[in-house]
């Protein structure tokens, strides 16, 4: 019985200090992340994702976020292209002779591809190399993203439902694809090792 109880305590014991952190090499505590490189003609997009990382990072709390001179590691981001582009059409239904419709945009989608890179500054390699892509769509119609009954974000919530939905339409789409960028950046980190 005695022995029931010792193995109950260090399997309790041990599932206790369970985080992802497991698989980021043990001598990375510490993260920089560098000044974005932006080559894209969205100027505002580096700023938003710079934001989005910090917080993403202070979060999820895998990683202190340090000045280069004291992290063990570097993120370096480089954003090689955005687009907002008309993604979704309709037929203007307020014509009254089927010569007169023409198509009208009912959604856009902003997409940013970015290069990113992870680098142990401590052994100074490169942890990995990868490209991410992320969207978020508005509707140019309206005056706030979350009254344009699109769902933005791929999440399944609309409007009302959904918490990042919010703001002036195309200012909203960058952010909300940032903060995907952001997302699988640190997906990446935790999902390295």
């Amino acid at each position: 019985m005695k022995f029931k109880y010792l193995y109950i305590l260090y399997f309790i014991t041990g599932c206790s200090f369970y985080s992802f952190k497991g698989s980021i090499p043990p001598h990375i505590n510490s993260v920089y992340i560098s000044p974005i490189e932006n080559h894209t003609i969205e100027s505002s997009a580096s700023e938003v994702i710079k934001i989005q990382m910090d917080e993403s990072i202070i979060k999820e709390n895998v990683l202190k976020l340090l000045p280069l001179d004291e992290a063990d590691s570097r993120i370096d981001i480089i954003l090689i292209s955005f687009s907002d582009k008309a993604y979704s059409y309709d037929f203007d239904q307020n014509t009254e002779s089927a010569d007169d419709k023409y198509e009208i945009v009912n959604e856009y989608r902003i997409t940013i591809k970015a290069k990113i890179a992870w680098y142990d500054l401590v052994n100074n390699e490169l942890l990995f190399e990868n490209q991410i892509s992320a969207w978020g769509a508005y509707d140019p119609g309206v005056g706030d993203i979350g009254q344009d009954n699109i769902d933005n974000d791929s999440d399944t919530y609309i409007d009302g439902d959904d918490d990042d939905e919010y703001g002036l339409p195309r200012e909203s789409a960058i952010r909300i694809a940032s903060k995907k960028i952001s997302d699988s950046i640190i997906n990446s980190i935790v999902s390295t090792w």
